[in-house]
């Protein structure tokens, strides 16, 4: 017999994890075969890597603000400069996240 997919890849999966995916089958109109190639190939993954480096920095940057906020509340004098500063490296934090949303 030629097959097109000569190439097997085996899995294992739960009870119910087999269960969602028959219903999933299922529920798509296709064969099993079709179904998971197409999730695999046309899926997206999001690739998390580099959110790792910016847990740090987006932790700094909250604990500024959180005592920027502190002494605000306390009617301490606060720099304004300081303030911005810190907006500005949290807006580069979360645009450099939005990659991996």
């Amino acid at each position: 017999m030629n097959r097109t997919r000569p190439k097997q890849i085996v899995i294992r999966v739960s009870e119910e994890e087999l269960s969602q995916i028959k219903e999933k089958v299922k529920q798509s109109g296709k064969n099993q075969q079709q179904y998971i190639i197409e999730a695999l190939t046309q899926s997206n993954i999001a690739n998390t890597d580099g959110i790792k480096e910016l847990i740090p920095e987006l932790k700094r940057v909250g604990n500024n603000l959180n005592q920027i906020a502190h002494a605000l509340n306390d009617s301490s004098y606060y720099s304004y400069n300081l303030i911005t500063e810190n907006q500005k490296e949290l807006t580069e934090i979360l645009q450099s996240l939005k990659q991996y949303l």
